[in-house]
């Protein structure tokens, strides 16, 4: 044993260089930044305690962990129970929006008799509904937390639990479009519009709510340009204001629906 060595368990790793604290930071962030590359960022539920769930649940610990022998298959189940039963199942669908788009339409039934009026009338329903679901969609924790099991699933590592997540959400998006896109086909239809060739109810329900829900999540990290209104001309030819997200959806609207020839409307 040398002088250098003496006094050094056997086996002992060598002593690290001593650090400043600025320098241990900027290398476990450098290193955790690099390792996040390569794995990507995962949402985690380790905060859920688990004895403590037990406990809650008055079930054995034993039923418990015979059910679920690994925490990742418990969790795995956990997200597919999230996505289906709780209510962020349902979170994507906001029956408010409807309302004010039937309370406009009927507010200004007198202007449906013709053709310049339902366009005005549906200018207004996109411009005021639009923004209801945007206010509605920023504010809802069932929604952030719809967000956060969609980010959850699609990080997970075992691709057999990766795949019952994913396809829990699947059939959520699904009930979504079908209940949204059947509104906006009937109500396009009262008011005399149909979709263009290759254009459906359903492209526009998905657009649509891409463009509120995206602009819902930017507003926690640009609330200036999100919250940026424009004014215009209104259905009584005042300005009125017009939110990023009624504009947004307009214009997807615009693109979809043939707003210029002039049809009876059904019903």
């Amino acid at each position: 044993m040398t002088r250098e060595t003496e006094g050094k368990a056997w086996g002992s790793a060598a002593r690290a260089p001593r650090l400043s604290s600025e320098e241990s930071r900027h290398r476990v962030m450098t290193t955790a930044v690099g390792m996040l590359d390569s794995s990507g960022l995962t949402v985690s539920l380790e905060h859920l305690n688990l004895e403590e769930l037990i406990r809650a649940a008055e079930v054995p610990r034993s039923a418990f962990y015979r059910l679920w022998p690994a925490k990742d298959r418990f969790f795995a189940d956990l997200l597919v129970e999230l996505a289906t039963t709780s209510e962020s199942n349902d979170a994507m669908f906001y029956p408010g929006t409807q309302d004010v788009a039937h309370g406009i339409i009927g507010k200004y039934q007198h202007l449906l008799a013709t053709h310049d009026g339902r366009v005005a009338v549906l200018r207004e329903v996109a411009r005021v509904a639009t923004r209801v679901n945007f206010e509605h969609f920023s504010g809802s924790v069932s929604w952030r937390s719809h967000v956060t099991l969609v980010a959850t699933a699609s990080s997970l590592a075992d691709a057999e639990h990766r795949a019952r997540v994913a396809s829990a959400l699947q059939e959520t998006e699904r009930r979504f479009i079908d209940r949204t896109a059947e509104f906006y086909g009937t109500a396009l239809a009262s008011l005399g519009f149909s979709f263009y060739p290759g254009a459906s109810a359903e492209l526009l329900a998905g657009l649509g709510a891409a463009v509120v829900e995206g602009l819902a999540q930017r507003r926690l990290v640009n609330p200036d340009l999100v919250d940026t209104v424009i004014s215009k001309p209104g259905i009584d030819g005042e300005p009125v204001e017009w939110h990023p997200a009624a504009l947004g959806f307009w214009g997807i609207l615009e693109a979809l629906v043939d707003i210029e020839t002039r049809r009876d409307p059904v019903g």
